[in-house]
């Protein structure tokens, strides 16, 4: 359509070119009738409409994010992990489902599994392969929770969280309130992201399992290009009470590549217990997990 205009407008102007030449002046303007430089110009072609860009405030970069996803944005991160430790590789095999909506720029609603802070722990949300392959039911935790940023300036983000967390749903359920702290520098390429957290369990408390926890993860990134960035996971995490007997320290190392606009994809190794207490049985490379995702955003 736009190229027949064109061809169109190329031609009037030619045979009008030609009528003013073979006259020897303009014949008058008719009573009434508009002068020609009065006329509404031709209408611009419709321009091409620019590819859809990251929201203001938060880029495509993984590394150069923060702590909380954008006004009216939608974010969902699918995990399968897969236990590779010893004697117990794929058993089980779990997908602690992300999901999280931004209501402003500060403040973002979530609901997860695991550490409510972000970080993956073993047993967390769907388990696939039955009690025959150390599943304690299929769906046995979550939390639902909020994220607040209140400053972000100069590189440095801070941001309050309070969390809902369901530890056990059956046969006896354990509920607590998770509230943490979150901080997160970034000097492009590289960001530090720390997520200091506790849990305080509000019922069931004569049992160990649902007395205070602490969990603090760690993340450094490196956005290593455009569109791929790589990262190393650690922290610790352990009953309050008995921390010495109960701590254990990760390392993971994983990578994310932003497969188009708005998805990414992307895998961790992770040994879950490099420095552990001695009442934790097997090696430091005992514990393993891989994890693939998938992760959008709209």
């Amino acid at each position: 359509m736009r190229k027949s205009f064109a061809i169109l407008s190329i031609l009037a102007a030619g045979l009008m070119s030609y009528a003013a030449m073979a006259q020897d002046e303009v014949a008058p303007t008719p009573e009434g009738a508009a002068p020609a430089s009065a006329a509404a110009p031709a209408a611009a072609p419709q321009a091409t409409p620019a590819p859809a860009a990251a929201p203001a405030g938060y880029p495509d970069e993984y590394a150069l994010r923060p702590l909380v996803v954008a006004s009216g944005m939608f974010q969902g991160t699918l995990p399968i992990v897969l236990n590779l430790s010893t004697s117990n590789v794929l058993k089980p095999v779990w997908i602690p489902l992300d999901l999280r909506w931004g209501k402003t720029k500060q403040l973002e609603f979530f609901v997860n599994h695991g550490t409510p802070g972000g970080s993956v722990t073993s047993g967390s949300g769907v388990c696939l392969g039955g009690t025959s392959r150390n599943c304690d039911g299929t769906y046995n935790n979550v939390n639902f929770g909020a994220q607040y940023s209140f400053l972000n300036a100069s590189g440095l983000e801070l941001s309050g969280l309070l969390a809902a967390q369901f530890r056990e749903l059956s046969p006896d359920m354990r509920f607590a309130v998770d509230v943490g702290v979150g901080m997160k520098y970034v000097a492009a390429p590289v960001s530090v992201k720390l997520t200091p957290q506790l849990g305080i369990g509000l019922n069931k408390r004569s049992s160990l399992a649902n007395k205070e926890e602490l969990a603090a993860p760690l993340q450094i990134a490196l956005q290593a290009a455009p569109r791929i960035a790589v990262f190393l996971d650690s922290g610790i995490s352990g009953k309050v009470s008995h921390l010495g007997d109960s701590y254990a320290v990760p390392i993971g190392i994983g990578g994310s590549c932003l497969a188009m606009h708005g998805l990414d994809v992307g895998l961790e190794f992770m040994l879950e217990m490099l420095a552990k207490a001695t009442t934790f049985t097997g090696g430091a490379t005992d514990a393993r997990m891989l994890t693939l995702f998938v992760s959008w955003r709209e």
